[in-house]
């Protein structure tokens, strides 16, 4: 098949090359968390169903969710203005984020088989901190997207960028030792000196 005819189908079905990028970024990102991040792969080895859980809901979930909301913020700031494009960062660190993140936690939790309070322990515990770190690292690069990326090709960009973000998720994701983000690290700080 000629790379152009790819690229026409690529244009007619947007969602696919996204959840083609996000079920193979997705659960790579877990391989290599795995191998390099965590001590007892060397034991056990690369846990297959774990990767699997990543890939379903890597390629199943989030593109889609990435996908639609990147359509939904140029729907609603359309145009290529410095007050449309604050508009859509800040959306996407204060309404995107929060449920993307969430989404996370609870949709590998019920692919793990966690009831509802195993779920929305790990939720409570893990969130706060996963999402202040996101918003110091996603703002810019959200800012990016919107303002160089073509529509078509924005869904991709996050995926491949997120690779980075997908593994230290999944290091957050695996891991019992808790996580402080260095921004609420940084606020408690200058609170604790406020209050002082």
């Amino acid at each position: 098949m000629p790379l152009s005819k790819l690229f026409s189908l690529a244009r007619r079905y947007p969602l696919v090359p996204s959840m083609l990028t996000y079920s193979v970024l997705y659960p790579s990102a877990n391989v290599v968390q795995q191998v390099y991040f965590r001590e007892k792969t060397k034991q056990t080895g690369i846990d297959w169903k774990e990767v699997s859980r990543f890939w379903i809901y890597g390629g199943l979930f989030h593109a889609p969710l990435v996908y639609n909301w990147l359509k939904l913020a140029a729907r609603l700031f359309p145009k290529d203005t410095i007050t449309h494009l604050a508009a859509k960062v800040f959306m996407d660190q204060t309404c995107f984020a929060p449920v993307g993140l969430s989404m996370f936690y609870v949709g590998l939790s019920v692919l793990e088989g966690k009831d509802k309070e195993g779920i929305y322990k790990e939720w409570r515990e893990k969130f706060p901190n996963t999402w202040a770190t996101g918003v110091c690292i996603w703002t810019f690069l959200t800012a990016i997207n919107f303002k160089f990326i073509p529509p078509h090709l924005r869904t991709v960009y996050v995926g491949i960028c997120g690779f980075f973000w997908f593994t230290f998720l999944a290091y957050l994701k695996s891991t019992d030792t808790p996580w402080q983000s260095p921004v609420l690290r940084l606020v408690n700080h200058i609170a604790s000196k406020s209050a002082s």
